[in-house]
């Protein structure tokens, strides 16, 4: 579907927001997305893709517009789920920057859905307390390691225990890298990749 830019509100009484680089995004992305609409009967599902990650500089990652029409690529389709650029206007991607300017634009319930393993490192972001305030936690396993987060405050967390989310996008930026075949990839995005030659060891 098509990325929502500037929509004056969200209409719907749960909505999912699914938060990340995505460089790129690959099938344990939507995946997630689509599990936690059909489990937890979200209305709408958004993922937003981090203009400046925080934990990342500029030159390590790939270009924004790149990143957004690799997510729509990789969502082409899906039912009531969509990109959104809110993010565009943040000079750094914070989470809880995100969260607020998704409250102000709806008054629904909202659902952070996120990898075990970010969830292991919340504790570290910024305002975690804020975070888990303004959105219930969704959990979704990475491989089959047992995690352990400690939760700062108040907390609603729902964690899934499938589909098991077993691909990286690092360990695919690793294999173009190689030259090596892009496993975990929705085919509209591995087109995106080859014809804009990203990832491609220079």
């Amino acid at each position: 579907m098509s990325s929502d830019i500037h929509a004056e509100h969200w209409d719907g009484d749960r909505i999912g927001i699914l938060g990340g680089t995505f460089d790129p995004p690959h099938a344990g992305h939507a995946q997630m997305a689509m599990a936690a609409r059909d489990v937890l009967g979200l209305d709408r599902v958004f993922l937003s893709p981090a203009p400046h990650p925080p934990h990342k500089s500029e030159a390590e990652t790939t270009a924004y517009a790149h990143r957004v029409a690799m997510v729509e690529a990789a969502i082409a389709g899906a039912e009531r789920v969509s990109v959104t650029r809110l993010e565009e206007a943040h000079a750094v991607s914070y989470t809880v920057d995100l969260l607020r300017a998704c409250r102000e634009r709806t008054s629904a319930d909202l659902y952070f859905i996120l990898g075990a393993d970010s969830m292991t490192e919340i504790g570290t972001w910024y305002e975690p307390t804020e975070v888990m305030r303004l959105a219930t936690l969704v959990v979704f396993p990475r491989g089959s390691e047992v995690v352990r987060a400690p939760v700062p405050g108040d907390a609603s967390v729902v964690v899934f225990e499938a589909p098991v989310i077993d691909v990286s996008s690092s360990e695919i930026r690793a294999r173009l890298a190689r030259g090596e075949s892009a496993h975990g990839l929705a085919p509209a995005v591995a087109e995106y990749i080859s014809r804009h030659r990203l990832y491609a060891r220079a």
